[in-house]
Formats: C-alpha cells, sequence, structure tokens
C-alpha cells in the first residue's frame, strides 16, 4: 500500500477501520439510525480494503486472506448497493 512492508500495510488497514468505526459511532450517537450507521460502516471499510487492492498491496498475499480482496472487489460493493437501496427506499404509508 503505502509502505514496502505488508506489517506497516495492515497497521495502516486497521487503523483507518478503526477511524471508519469511530466514524459510524458518531454517525449513530447523532441521528440515532443504526442502519445508517451500519451502511457508513460498510462503505468506509469497503474503501479501506478497496485503497489496498488498487494500491496492489501483498497485505493479502502475506496474510493468506487473498479471498478478502476478492470479496471486497466484487461482493462487498453489492452489499453496500443494497444496503444504500434498502435505507433510501420509500416507505409505505398506509391509508386509514
Amino acid at each position: 500500500m503505502f509502505f514496502g512492508s505488508s506489517t506497516m500495510d495492515l497497521n495502516i488497514t486497521i487503523f483507518l477501520l478503526i477511524v471508519a468505526f469511530v466514524i459510524s459511532l458518531v454517525v449513530l450517537a447523532v441521528t440515532r439510525l443504526k442502519l445508517l450507521s451500519v451502511m457508513i460502516f460498510s462503505i468506509l471499510g469497503n474503501l479501506v480494503f478497496l485503497m489496498d487492492i488498487f494500491t496492489r498491496s501483498e497485505l493479502f498475499d502475506y496474510y493468506g486472506i487473498k479471498w478478502l480482496g476478492y470479496f471486497s472487489l466484487f461482493i462487498w460493493p453489492i452489499l453496500n448497493i443494497l444496503l444504500i437501496y434498502y435505507f433510501y427506499k420509500p416507505k409505505n404509508k398506509s391509508k386509514k
């Protein structure tokens, strides 16, 4: 990623995931919307791993978590799109 060391890449990735978690906790505290908080953490977490993938980090090969790279590239964005759709879909208002 930023440095040639897989260990340093892992430390940066964990730090950025903690930052994403704190941001989602702040959103939860301010808005009290659990789904919005989960959605923000999911999107930011996915961006952290996508940054590792696109900077050609050897993190996934070195630690044997290549599956996480594929999951972050192909499956996780689809899950994020579904979360965004579920959060913003119009609610059916029943007429009484």
